[in-house]
Protein backbone atom coordinates (compact mmCIF):
# COMPACT_ATOMS: atom_id res chain seq x y z
CA UNK A 1 0.00 0.00 0.00
CA UNK A 2 2.85 2.37 0.88
CA UNK A 3 4.55 1.73 -2.47
CA UNK A 4 1.30 2.42 -4.34
CA UNK A 5 0.85 5.73 -2.52
CA UNK A 6 4.44 6.76 -3.29
CA UNK A 7 4.02 5.92 -6.98
CA UNK A 8 0.73 7.85 -7.08
CA UNK A 9 2.37 10.87 -5.46
CA UNK A 10 5.28 10.74 -7.90
CA UNK A 11 2.88 10.52 -10.83
CA UNK A 12 0.92 13.49 -9.49
CA UNK A 13 4.09 15.54 -9.08
CA UNK A 14 5.24 14.58 -12.57
CA UNK A 15 1.91 15.59 -14.10
CA UNK A 16 1.99 18.89 -12.20
CA UNK A 17 5.45 19.74 -13.48
CA UNK A 18 4.53 18.78 -17.04
CA UNK A 19 1.40 20.91 -16.78
CA UNK A 20 3.56 23.86 -15.78
CA UNK A 21 5.63 23.23 -18.91
CA UNK A 22 2.94 22.92 -21.52
CA UNK A 23 5.32 24.62 -23.97
CA UNK A 24 7.85 21.87 -23.31
CA UNK A 25 10.57 24.27 -22.06
CA UNK A 26 12.26 23.55 -18.75
CA UNK A 27 14.33 25.87 -16.60
CA UNK A 28 17.11 24.47 -14.43
CA UNK A 29 14.90 24.61 -11.33
CA UNK A 30 12.15 22.69 -13.09
CA UNK A 31 14.61 20.10 -14.41
CA UNK A 32 15.96 19.54 -10.90
CA UNK A 33 12.52 19.41 -9.29
CA UNK A 34 11.30 16.89 -11.84
CA UNK A 35 14.45 14.75 -11.67
CA UNK A 36 14.46 14.44 -7.86
CA UNK A 37 11.30 12.32 -7.90
CA UNK A 38 11.07 11.04 -11.47
CA UNK A 39 14.57 10.08 -12.58
CA UNK A 40 15.41 6.43 -12.98
CA UNK A 41 18.12 6.73 -10.34
CA UNK A 42 15.63 8.19 -7.84
CA UNK A 43 13.17 5.34 -8.46
CA UNK A 44 15.91 2.76 -7.90
CA UNK A 45 17.01 4.46 -4.68
CA UNK A 46 13.44 4.45 -3.32
CA UNK A 47 13.03 0.78 -4.23
CA UNK A 48 16.28 -0.05 -2.39
CA UNK A 49 14.86 1.61 0.73
CA UNK A 50 11.62 -0.40 0.42
CA UNK A 51 13.61 -3.60 -0.08
CA UNK A 52 15.65 -2.84 3.05
CA UNK A 53 12.39 -2.39 4.98
CA UNK A 54 11.25 -5.84 3.88
CA UNK A 55 14.60 -7.25 4.99
CA UNK A 56 13.86 -5.91 8.48
CA UNK A 57 10.51 -7.72 8.43
CA UNK A 58 12.28 -10.88 7.28
CA UNK A 59 14.77 -10.63 10.17
CA UNK A 60 11.96 -10.03 12.67
CA UNK A 61 10.10 -13.10 11.44
CA UNK A 62 12.61 -15.31 13.24
CA UNK A 63 11.35 -13.98 16.59
CA UNK A 64 7.79 -15.10 15.86
CA UNK A 65 6.59 -18.73 16.22
CA UNK A 66 7.38 -20.96 13.25
CA UNK A 67 4.32 -23.11 12.48
CA UNK A 68 4.57 -25.98 10.02
CA UNK A 69 1.83 -28.37 8.92
CA UNK A 70 2.73 -31.59 7.16
CA UNK A 71 1.03 -34.64 5.77
CA UNK A 72 1.98 -37.84 3.97
CA UNK A 73 0.44 -40.96 2.49
CA UNK A 74 2.35 -44.23 1.99
CA UNK A 75 1.05 -47.38 0.30
CA UNK A 76 3.30 -50.40 0.68
CA UNK A 77 3.19 -52.73 -2.30
CA UNK A 78 5.12 -55.25 -0.20
CA UNK A 79 5.37 -54.91 3.55
CA UNK A 80 8.94 -54.68 4.85
CA UNK A 81 10.31 -57.78 6.57
CA UNK A 82 11.93 -57.67 10.01
CA UNK A 83 13.99 -60.48 11.56
CA UNK A 84 12.87 -61.31 15.11
CA UNK A 85 14.68 -63.63 17.56
CA UNK A 86 13.26 -67.18 17.76
CA UNK A 87 13.16 -66.97 21.58
CA UNK A 88 9.86 -65.15 21.21
CA UNK A 89 8.16 -68.38 20.12
CA UNK A 90 10.43 -70.83 21.97
CA UNK A 91 12.88 -71.53 19.12
CA UNK A 92 16.12 -70.46 20.64
CA UNK A 93 19.06 -69.63 18.34
CA UNK A 94 16.93 -68.90 15.28
CA UNK A 95 15.57 -65.80 13.58
CA UNK A 96 12.06 -65.53 12.32
CA UNK A 97 11.18 -63.25 9.33
CA UNK A 98 8.06 -61.21 10.08
CA UNK A 99 6.27 -58.65 7.90
CA UNK A 100 5.30 -55.71 10.06
CA UNK A 101 3.17 -52.62 9.47
CA UNK A 102 0.12 -51.83 7.37
CA UNK A 103 -0.20 -51.43 3.65
CA UNK A 104 -1.77 -47.97 3.98
CA UNK A 105 -0.42 -45.24 6.26
CA UNK A 106 -1.51 -41.61 6.53
CA UNK A 107 0.21 -39.02 8.71
CA UNK A 108 -0.96 -35.49 9.53
CA UNK A 109 0.79 -33.22 11.97
CA UNK A 110 1.43 -29.65 13.10
CA UNK A 111 4.65 -28.47 14.71
CA UNK A 112 5.36 -25.15 16.44
CA UNK A 113 8.81 -23.84 17.28
CA UNK A 114 9.49 -20.70 19.27
CA UNK A 115 12.98 -19.29 19.71
CA UNK A 116 13.70 -18.56 23.36
CA UNK A 117 17.34 -17.52 23.13
CA UNK A 118 19.28 -16.80 19.95
CA UNK A 119 21.77 -13.91 20.11
CA UNK A 120 22.49 -14.01 16.38
CA UNK A 121 18.80 -13.49 15.60
CA UNK A 122 18.52 -10.17 17.43
CA UNK A 123 21.84 -8.99 16.01
CA UNK A 124 20.50 -9.79 12.55
CA UNK A 125 17.57 -7.44 13.19
CA UNK A 126 20.01 -4.65 14.08
CA UNK A 127 21.99 -5.35 10.92
CA UNK A 128 18.81 -5.11 8.84
CA UNK A 129 17.87 -1.79 10.47
CA UNK A 130 21.34 -0.42 9.80
CA UNK A 131 21.05 -1.55 6.21
CA UNK A 132 17.85 0.46 5.81
CA UNK A 133 19.59 3.54 7.24
CA UNK A 134 22.45 2.89 4.82
CA UNK A 135 20.04 2.76 1.88
CA UNK A 136 18.52 6.08 2.98
CA UNK A 137 21.99 7.62 3.06
CA UNK A 138 22.70 6.20 -0.39
CA UNK A 139 19.40 7.64 -1.60
CA UNK A 140 20.50 11.06 -0.29
CA UNK A 141 23.83 10.63 -2.08
CA UNK A 142 21.94 9.65 -5.25
CA UNK A 143 19.88 12.81 -4.82
CA UNK A 144 23.08 14.87 -4.80
CA UNK A 145 24.42 13.02 -7.84
CA UNK A 146 21.17 13.74 -9.68
CA UNK A 147 21.43 17.46 -8.89
CA UNK A 148 25.08 17.50 -9.98
CA UNK A 149 24.57 15.57 -13.23
CA UNK A 150 21.40 17.41 -14.26
CA UNK A 151 22.94 20.83 -13.55
CA UNK A 152 26.05 20.03 -15.57
CA UNK A 153 24.03 18.61 -18.46
CA UNK A 154 21.75 21.66 -18.41
CA UNK A 155 24.67 24.08 -18.60
CA UNK A 156 26.27 22.01 -21.36
CA UNK A 157 23.11 22.55 -23.39
CA UNK A 158 23.05 26.27 -22.62
CA UNK A 159 26.68 26.55 -23.69
CA UNK A 160 26.01 24.74 -26.96
CA UNK A 161 22.89 26.82 -27.61
CA UNK A 162 24.82 30.01 -27.00
CA UNK A 163 27.55 28.84 -29.37
CA UNK A 164 24.87 28.14 -31.98
CA UNK A 165 23.51 31.66 -31.45
CA UNK A 166 27.02 33.01 -31.99
CA UNK A 167 27.34 31.01 -35.20
CA UNK A 168 23.96 32.27 -36.42
CA UNK A 169 25.01 35.81 -35.52
CA UNK A 170 28.16 35.45 -37.62
CA UNK A 171 26.16 33.87 -40.46
CA UNK A 172 23.88 36.90 -40.49
CA UNK A 173 26.95 39.14 -40.61
CA UNK A 174 28.40 37.06 -43.44
CA UNK A 175 25.14 37.31 -45.40
CA UNK A 176 25.17 41.08 -45.07
CA UNK A 177 28.81 41.20 -46.06
CA UNK A 178 28.17 38.87 -49.00
CA UNK A 179 25.39 41.08 -50.34
CA UNK A 180 27.54 44.16 -49.92
CA UNK A 181 30.54 42.58 -51.62
CA UNK A 182 28.37 41.13 -54.38
CA UNK A 183 27.09 44.62 -55.15
CA UNK A 184 30.62 45.98 -55.15
CA UNK A 185 31.75 43.22 -57.52
CA UNK A 186 28.97 44.20 -59.90
CA UNK A 187 30.25 47.79 -59.71
CA UNK A 188 33.82 46.51 -60.35
CA UNK A 189 34.94 48.00 -57.05
CA UNK A 190 35.92 44.63 -55.48
CA UNK A 191 37.43 41.49 -56.92
CA UNK A 192 35.32 38.34 -57.33
CA UNK A 193 37.88 36.37 -55.33
CA UNK A 194 36.89 38.38 -52.27
CA UNK A 195 33.28 37.35 -52.82
CA UNK A 196 34.31 33.70 -53.09
CA UNK A 197 36.30 33.91 -49.85
CA UNK A 198 33.21 35.20 -48.09
CA UNK A 199 31.13 32.40 -49.60
CA UNK A 200 33.61 29.76 -48.37
CA UNK A 201 33.57 31.28 -44.91
CA UNK A 202 29.75 31.37 -44.94
CA UNK A 203 29.53 27.71 -46.01
CA UNK A 204 31.87 26.67 -43.20
CA UNK A 205 29.78 28.55 -40.64
CA UNK A 206 26.57 26.94 -41.92
CA UNK A 207 28.17 23.49 -41.63
CA UNK A 208 29.29 24.26 -38.07
CA UNK A 209 25.78 25.43 -37.29
CA UNK A 210 24.23 22.15 -38.48
CA UNK A 211 26.76 20.12 -36.52
CA UNK A 212 26.12 22.17 -33.38
CA UNK A 213 22.37 21.71 -33.81
CA UNK A 214 22.88 17.94 -33.87
CA UNK A 215 25.05 18.12 -30.74
CA UNK A 216 22.33 20.09 -28.94
CA UNK A 217 19.71 17.47 -29.88
CA UNK A 218 21.90 14.71 -28.44
CA UNK A 219 22.52 16.70 -25.25
CA UNK A 220 18.79 17.28 -24.78
CA UNK A 221 18.04 13.57 -25.16
CA UNK A 222 20.68 12.77 -22.57
CA UNK A 223 19.12 15.31 -20.18
CA UNK A 224 15.70 13.75 -20.77
CA UNK A 225 17.07 10.38 -19.69
CA UNK A 226 18.66 11.95 -16.60
CA UNK A 227 15.47 13.60 -15.38
CA UNK A 228 13.17 10.73 -16.38
CA UNK A 229 11.17 12.20 -19.26
CA UNK A 230 10.39 9.71 -22.06
CA UNK A 231 12.31 10.40 -25.27
CA UNK A 232 9.08 10.55 -27.30
CA UNK A 233 7.75 13.43 -25.16
CA UNK A 234 8.22 17.07 -26.16
CA UNK A 235 11.18 18.55 -24.32
CA UNK A 236 13.20 21.71 -24.65
CA UNK A 237 15.44 23.85 -22.49
CA UNK A 238 14.55 27.42 -21.60
CA UNK A 239 17.48 29.27 -23.18
CA UNK A 240 16.37 32.55 -21.63
CA UNK A 241 18.36 31.51 -18.57
CA UNK A 242 21.54 32.06 -20.58
CA UNK A 243 20.68 35.74 -20.88
CA UNK A 244 20.23 36.01 -17.11
CA UNK A 245 23.35 34.08 -16.14
CA UNK A 246 25.74 36.99 -16.36
CA UNK A 247 28.46 37.29 -13.75
CA UNK A 248 27.19 36.82 -10.23
CA UNK A 249 29.16 37.95 -7.23
CA UNK A 250 31.85 35.51 -6.25
CA UNK A 251 30.57 33.67 -3.19
CA UNK A 252 32.47 31.85 -0.51
CA UNK A 253 31.38 28.37 0.54
CA UNK A 254 32.75 26.92 3.73
CA UNK A 255 33.73 23.26 3.68
CA UNK A 256 31.40 20.89 5.50
CA UNK A 257 32.94 17.86 7.18
CA UNK A 258 29.53 16.26 7.71
CA UNK A 259 29.34 14.76 4.24
CA UNK A 260 27.02 12.02 2.99
CA UNK A 261 29.97 10.13 1.52
CA UNK A 262 31.53 9.83 4.98
CA UNK A 263 28.17 9.01 6.56
CA UNK A 264 27.78 6.10 4.11
CA UNK A 265 31.24 4.73 4.92
CA UNK A 266 30.71 5.11 8.68
CA UNK A 267 27.37 3.31 8.42
CA UNK A 268 29.07 0.49 6.50
CA UNK A 269 31.61 0.30 9.33
CA UNK A 270 28.80 0.00 11.90
CA UNK A 271 27.32 -2.86 9.91
CA UNK A 272 30.69 -4.64 9.80
CA UNK A 273 30.97 -4.30 13.57
CA UNK A 274 27.52 -5.83 13.97
CA UNK A 275 28.39 -8.67 11.58
CA UNK A 276 31.56 -9.42 13.55
CA UNK A 277 29.51 -9.46 16.76
CA UNK A 278 26.97 -11.74 15.09
CA UNK A 279 29.69 -14.22 14.05
CA UNK A 280 31.13 -14.20 17.57
CA UNK A 281 27.69 -14.94 19.00
CA UNK A 282 27.52 -18.06 16.84
CA UNK A 283 29.72 -19.66 19.52
CA UNK A 284 26.82 -19.29 22.01
CA UNK A 285 24.07 -21.91 22.39
CA UNK A 286 20.52 -21.40 21.12
CA UNK A 287 17.36 -22.50 22.92
CA UNK A 288 13.97 -23.17 21.38
CA UNK A 289 10.63 -24.52 22.59
CA UNK A 290 8.84 -27.05 20.41
CA UNK A 291 5.37 -28.57 20.29
CA UNK A 292 4.16 -31.23 17.86
CA UNK A 293 0.75 -32.86 17.48
CA UNK A 294 -0.49 -35.27 14.84
CA UNK A 295 -2.76 -38.10 13.71
CA UNK A 296 -1.76 -41.35 12.04
CA UNK A 297 -3.92 -43.82 10.13
CA UNK A 298 -2.76 -47.44 9.60
CA UNK A 299 -4.78 -50.12 7.86
CA UNK A 300 -4.46 -52.77 5.18
CA UNK A 301 -7.70 -51.44 3.71
CA UNK A 302 -8.13 -47.81 2.86
CA UNK A 303 -11.31 -47.36 4.84
CA UNK A 304 -11.13 -44.03 6.64
CA UNK A 305 -13.07 -45.04 9.72
CA UNK A 306 -12.54 -43.79 13.25
CA UNK A 307 -10.88 -46.91 14.65
CA UNK A 308 -7.46 -47.01 12.87
CA UNK A 309 -6.59 -43.38 13.75
CA UNK A 310 -4.01 -42.75 16.46
CA UNK A 311 -3.03 -39.38 17.92
CA UNK A 312 0.28 -38.17 19.28
CA UNK A 313 1.57 -34.99 20.96
CA UNK A 314 5.05 -33.88 21.97
CA UNK A 315 6.30 -30.79 23.80
CA UNK A 316 9.87 -29.97 24.71
CA UNK A 317 12.88 -27.75 24.33
CA UNK A 318 15.88 -27.93 22.05
CA UNK A 319 19.31 -26.75 23.07
CA UNK A 320 21.95 -26.40 20.37
CA UNK A 321 25.55 -26.00 21.51
CA UNK A 322 28.20 -25.40 18.80
CA UNK A 323 31.44 -27.18 19.64
CA UNK A 324 33.69 -27.26 16.58
CA UNK A 325 33.00 -26.14 13.02
CA UNK A 326 36.43 -26.52 11.47
CA UNK A 327 37.36 -22.90 12.37
CA UNK A 328 34.73 -21.59 9.92
CA UNK A 329 33.44 -18.92 12.29
CA UNK A 330 36.96 -17.78 13.09
CA UNK A 331 37.70 -17.34 9.37
CA UNK A 332 34.50 -15.35 8.82
CA UNK A 333 35.38 -13.04 11.71
CA UNK A 334 38.89 -12.50 10.32
CA UNK A 335 37.42 -11.64 6.90
CA UNK A 336 35.14 -9.00 8.39
CA UNK A 337 38.01 -7.55 10.44
CA UNK A 338 40.13 -7.24 7.28
CA UNK A 339 37.20 -5.58 5.50
CA UNK A 340 36.93 -3.10 8.37
CA UNK A 341 40.62 -2.24 8.12
CA UNK A 342 40.18 -1.63 4.39
CA UNK A 343 37.12 0.52 5.09
CA UNK A 344 39.11 2.61 7.60
CA UNK A 345 41.59 3.40 4.83
CA UNK A 346 38.68 4.28 2.54
CA UNK A 347 37.37 6.72 5.16
CA UNK A 348 40.79 8.38 5.47
CA UNK A 349 41.17 8.62 1.70
CA UNK A 350 37.65 10.01 1.29
CA UNK A 351 38.31 12.74 3.87
CA UNK A 352 41.46 13.76 2.01
CA UNK A 353 39.72 13.60 -1.37
CA UNK A 354 36.83 15.76 -0.17
CA UNK A 355 39.24 18.37 1.18
CA UNK A 356 41.24 18.38 -2.06
CA UNK A 357 38.08 18.66 -4.17
CA UNK A 358 36.94 21.62 -2.09
CA UNK A 359 40.25 23.46 -2.36
CA UNK A 360 40.54 22.74 -6.09
CA UNK A 361 37.00 23.93 -6.80
CA UNK A 362 37.49 27.04 -4.67
CA UNK A 363 40.77 27.98 -6.36
CA UNK A 364 39.43 27.21 -9.83
CA UNK A 365 36.35 29.35 -9.23
CA UNK A 366 38.55 32.29 -8.25
CA UNK A 367 40.65 31.88 -11.41
CA UNK A 368 37.67 31.47 -13.76
CA UNK A 369 35.96 34.47 -12.14
CA UNK A 370 38.86 36.64 -13.23
CA UNK A 371 39.01 34.97 -16.67
CA UNK A 372 35.32 35.68 -17.33
CA UNK A 373 35.79 39.32 -16.40
CA UNK A 374 38.80 39.56 -18.72
CA UNK A 375 36.94 37.83 -21.57
CA UNK A 376 33.96 40.16 -21.06
CA UNK A 377 36.22 43.17 -21.60
CA UNK A 378 37.91 41.39 -24.50
CA UNK A 379 34.53 40.75 -26.13
CA UNK A 380 33.58 44.40 -25.93
CA UNK A 381 36.90 45.34 -27.50
CA UNK A 382 36.54 42.72 -30.28
CA UNK A 383 33.05 44.00 -31.13
CA UNK A 384 34.38 47.55 -31.27
CA UNK A 385 37.28 46.52 -33.54
CA UNK A 386 34.93 44.63 -35.86
CA UNK A 387 32.55 47.58 -36.09
CA UNK A 388 35.43 49.90 -36.92
CA UNK A 389 36.93 47.51 -39.50
CA UNK A 390 33.51 47.01 -41.11
CA UNK A 391 33.12 50.78 -41.42
CA UNK A 392 36.57 51.09 -42.98
CA UNK A 393 35.80 48.24 -45.41
CA UNK A 394 32.52 49.90 -46.40
CA UNK A 395 34.44 53.09 -47.16
CA UNK A 396 37.07 51.13 -49.09
CA UNK A 397 39.83 51.85 -46.56
CA UNK A 398 40.26 48.20 -45.42
CA UNK A 399 40.59 45.04 -47.46
CA UNK A 400 38.55 41.85 -47.15
CA UNK A 401 41.39 39.99 -45.44
CA UNK A 402 41.45 42.43 -42.55
CA UNK A 403 37.68 42.23 -42.22
CA UNK A 404 37.56 38.41 -42.27
CA UNK A 405 40.37 38.17 -39.72
CA UNK A 406 38.57 40.64 -37.48
CA UNK A 407 35.34 38.71 -37.91
CA UNK A 408 37.04 35.40 -37.07
CA UNK A 409 38.61 36.98 -34.01
CA UNK A 410 35.23 38.26 -32.86
CA UNK A 411 33.68 34.82 -33.32
CA UNK A 412 36.46 33.15 -31.34
CA UNK A 413 36.18 35.70 -28.53
CA UNK A 414 32.42 35.14 -28.33
CA UNK A 415 32.92 31.37 -28.06
CA UNK A 416 35.68 31.79 -25.48
CA UNK A 417 33.53 34.11 -23.38
CA UNK A 418 30.60 31.70 -23.48
CA UNK A 419 32.87 28.75 -22.65
CA UNK A 420 34.39 30.53 -19.66
CA UNK A 421 30.98 31.65 -18.43
CA UNK A 422 29.64 28.09 -18.58
CA UNK A 423 32.83 26.86 -16.89
CA UNK A 424 32.21 29.37 -14.13
CA UNK A 425 28.66 28.10 -13.53
CA UNK A 426 29.80 24.46 -13.63
CA UNK A 427 32.68 25.21 -11.24
CA UNK A 428 30.13 26.79 -8.91
CA UNK A 429 28.34 23.44 -8.96
CA UNK A 430 31.63 21.67 -8.21
CA UNK A 431 32.18 23.96 -5.23
CA UNK A 432 28.64 23.41 -3.96
CA UNK A 433 29.17 19.66 -4.20
CA UNK A 434 32.55 19.86 -2.48
CA UNK A 435 31.05 21.96 0.31
CA UNK A 436 28.04 19.67 0.73
CA UNK A 437 25.48 22.36 -0.20
CA UNK A 438 24.27 21.13 -3.60
CA UNK A 439 20.65 21.09 -2.45
CA UNK A 440 20.71 24.89 -2.33
CA UNK A 441 20.08 24.67 -6.10
CA UNK A 442 16.65 23.17 -5.48
CA UNK A 443 13.55 25.29 -5.18
CA UNK A 444 12.17 25.73 -1.67
CA UNK A 445 9.39 23.18 -2.30
CA UNK A 446 11.92 20.37 -2.88
CA UNK A 447 14.48 21.05 -0.12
Amino acid sequence: MRTILILFALLLIGNTVMAQNSNGKFTLDQCLDFAINNSYAAHRANLNIDEAGQQINEARSGVLPQIIASGSFDHSMVLPTTMLPGELIGESGTQIPVQMGSKNELDFGVSVEQVIFSPTLFTGIKIARNNQELQKLRAAMTREEIIFDVSNAFYDILGSMQELDNINYMIAKQHSLYRLTEKRVEENVTREVDLNRIKVNLTNLQARGKNMGNIISQQKRYLQILIGIPIEDTFDVDDSEMKSIGMSEYRECSQSYNRIELDVLNKQREMLELEIRSHKMEYLPTLSAIATAGYQFQSNRLNLTKDPWYSSAIVGVRLTIPIFDGLGKRSRIKQKQIQMQSLDWDIRETRQTLSVNYLNAKNQLEVIYELVQAQSENLQLAEKVYTQTMALYTEGLANITDLLETETSLHEVKITYTTELIRYKKTEIDLLKASGTLESLLSDTRK
